[in-house]
């Protein structure tokens, strides 16, 4: 070793070694460290490759030993991964993607509706518009670019190619977190410190990343040209930094890296420590670089269909489900603020999965150039179609954080009617519907319009408390009663139904000719009218809003923090939209929380995305104000944030100091109750609803 390393070699531990042979006349203590010691290094647990696959020319049974695997009719292979690759077995990693089943929905939808074939394999990899919305994080939906950490890293980086989008892709990444990666790339590429590189032997491999690593080819090079492995050793020193790591195994490495990194010139070892250090803690979960360009490019596409055709992209999106980072709620009030006209479930409109539907164009899109300012935003537009369910076209925000493309790109890519598309939420989101049900609803839609609760108890045979759903939410309200008449009625009806009158059956009905009489079949022929529902109360907006989002999660006319407005106006607190214009300082803003995060890489700073009706903000709790504050943000899933607003160019968080129920706070500047179906529950910060 050379003499002015400072690096003090501690031998690791031998391993403990099986005697072998019988155990017969040891005592228990000596029994219980030999069956330990022939255990060691086992796998902990066995389990099956999500996406495995071998391909072999012979069958399977002839090459390796098969069994039975617990999911009806799946056989897997009995050798491990390693043990495949060892025998030069051919084995495929097939793993699929909830967004590609998007993406080719959205193009059949594009198609049908607009009579427009997207090429994918044809569209230009720099259309400005899309890049655009990239470098302003609006990408809710958006593929592996939509997440919270993504979206305070793509203003800083500001992707302007597809080589950009790769490099954005792979450093949001366990990686290149724990490899002190992500900060330093981005305050270079902004050009706020110089590249520099621990060694110039570095330069070659890692000029292309401003002297960050971020691949595993990167890695394999440093070992290979810096640290005197060799191909076949610089693969093996990739693997041996995975999931399966051995402390023994590590110490080699390391030993072995270390030497070889002094042998090159200059080289000290510290630099050689602090590469070592930087490598591993990438290697076990860092990206390779084909992996992020094949996924930077679906980003990309992922990203033109958002801003061009919103409203095929979100239909999408939900059918897709579950997939992606946020709710259901978060997709549907984005593409609204992107000025899609989203529409409730209807029995009469609704089939099983979420669908488009002529909307009419808004009054900005007919406008032409002259809309791109906003100043036709108020426009009423194309008439809506009768029953759509909403009482005028969304109004699109207008803020740095939400892209609408102008008239002259949606002229160069998209048709006239593209804006004039919405979203018809299907009755797939309602719960207690599955896929059971999806034939027999669709085919019952295509029969015609139901005309009565009967008709609906009737023909869908869905059970009760689904039917009570339904008219919760809104779905019967195009049968013209009102809701609560409708609830009032439906134990009678559906009791009716089945054959039941004051929940006893029916017995003893007429028989003719050694035959039960049809009506003793169908009691529902014999149209009695259900009993009139006495004088009721008018549902509350507040009641209305609650039992949207406890039967779907969402509420198709508004989000819910446009009820507490008024009440946040008088409190003093401010849209997340206009906090994009604000200086730094004290903020108070209130919103729906929507997603929570903790990780582990964070030390303790937990991470809300507080939502309201303009637009997300990220909300900033450190350690002492989590201790301080999780019991009311873990209760609560609307919330009042005092704290400070900090602005990093065009990156804006909010550091809470204290937050608040916002219900409680908004009552006694008189504000609404509680929707009763909003709440937050969860160690993710998603809500369950019921």
């Amino acid at each position: 070793m050379p003499a002015h390393s400072s690096v003090a070699w501690v031998e690791p531990e031998a391993p403990p070694q099986p005697r072998g042979g019988s155990t017969v006349g040891l005592s228990d203590w000596e029994r219980w460290l030999e069956f330990c010691a022939r255990i060691d290094g086992f796998p902990r647990h066995l389990s099956i490759h999500s996406g495995g696959m071998l391909v072999t020319a012979a069958p399977l049974i002839d090459i390796a030993p098969l069994e039975r695997a617990t999911m009806p009719d799946r056989v897997v292979v009995q050798f491990d991964k390693r043990d495949v690759e060892a025998l030069k077995l051919i084995k495929l990693d097939l793993l699929g993607l909830g967004m590609l089943a998007a993406i080719d929905e959205t193009l059949q939808l594009i198609q049908h509706d607009c009579a427009v074939c997207v090429d994918l394999d044809r569209l230009p990899e720099n259309v400005p518009e899309v890049f655009a919305m990239l470098q302003a994080a609006d990408t809710v939906g958006v593929f592996q670019v939509e997440s919270r950490a993504q979206m305070q890293t793509l203003p800083k980086s500001r992707p302007v190619s597809l080589d950009d989008l790769v490099v954005e892709v792979a450093i949001i990444r366990p990686g290149p977190i724990q490899g002190n990666a992500v900060h330093p790339f981005l305050r270079r590429k902004q050009g706020l410190e110089p590249v520099t590189y621990l060694h110039p032997t570095l330069e070659p491999i890692l000029a292309d990343s401003m002297g960050v690593i971020l691949y595993q080819e990167q890695v394999m090079r440093i070992a290979i040209e810096v640290g005197g492995f060799s191909p076949a050793e610089s693969d093996g020193f990739r693997r041996a930094m995975g999931t399966w790591r051995s402390s023994r195994e590590m110490e080699k490495l390391h030993r072995q890296f270390f030497e070889g990194c002094m042998r090159q010139p200059g080289m000290t070892g510290e630099v050689a420590e602090e590469l070592f250090r930087q490598v591993a803690a990438f290697a076990s979960f860092g990206f390779a670089k084909s992996h992020a360009a094949a996924f930077a490019r679906t980003a990309y596409e992922s990203a033109f269909l958002k801003l061009f055709y919103p409203a095929q992209f979100l239909t999408g999106l939900i059918n897709a489900q579950p997939m992606g980072f946020y709710p259901v709620e978060v997709l549907v009030n984005d593409a609204k603020r992107h000025g899609v006209a989203v529409l409730p479930v209807d029995i009469n409109a609704s089939s099983y999965r979420t669908t488009t539907e002529w909307a009419g164009r808004p009054g900005w899109a007919l406008a032409g150039p002259a809309g791109d300012d906003g100043s036709h935003d108020g426009d009423p537009g194309e008439p809506l179609p009768e029953g759509s369910g909403i009482a005028a076209h969304p109004r699109p925000v207008r803020s740095p954080a939400c892209i609408i493309p102008g008239a002259s790109a949606r002229d160069r890519w998209i048709p006239d009617t593209a804006t004039g598309w919405g979203v018809r939420l299907g009755l797939r989101l309602v719960k207690g519907i599955g896929e059971q049900h999806e034939a027999l609803l669709d085919r019952e839609l295509a029969r015609g319009p139901y005309r009565s609760l009967a008709d609906v108890v009737e023909r869908t045979g869905l059970p009760e408390e689904v039917i009570e759903r339904l008219i919760r939410t809104g779905a019967l309200d195009s049968l013209g009663r009102p809701r609560r008449e409708l609830l009032w009625q439906l134990r009678e009806v559906a009791g009716a139904s089945r054959g039941r009158v004051d929940g006893r059956a029916l017995r003893g009905m007429a028989r003719a000719g050694g035959r039960k009489s049809a009506a003793a079949g169908r009691p529902m022929d014999l149209r009695l009218p259900a009993t009139d529902a006495p004088a009721l109360p008018e549902l509350t907006e507040s009641e209305r809003i609650g039992d949207a989002y406890a039967v779907i999660g969402l509420d198709a006319r508004r989000q819910v923090v446009t009820l507490f407005r008024p009440a946040l106006d008088r409190l003093g607190a401010v849209t997340n939209a206009s906090l994009a214009g604000r200086r730094s300082g004290p903020v108070r803003l209130g919103g729906l929380v929507v997603t929570r995060q903790h990780p582990m890489t964070a030390k303790g700073t937990v991470f809300l995305a507080l939502e309201d009706e303009t637009g997300m903000v990220n909300v900033t709790l450190w350690p002492d104000t989590w201790a301080r504050l999780r019991g009311v943000v873990r209760r609560h899933a609307l919330l009042l944030v005092d704290g400070r607003l900090q602005r990093e160019g065009d990156v804006v968080n909010v550091v809470a100091d204290t937050v608040r129920a916002l219900p409680e706070v908004a009552a006694p500047a008189g504000g609404p109750d509680q929707p009763a179906g909003v709440r937050q529950l969860g160690h993710a910060g998603m809500r369950r609803l019921g």
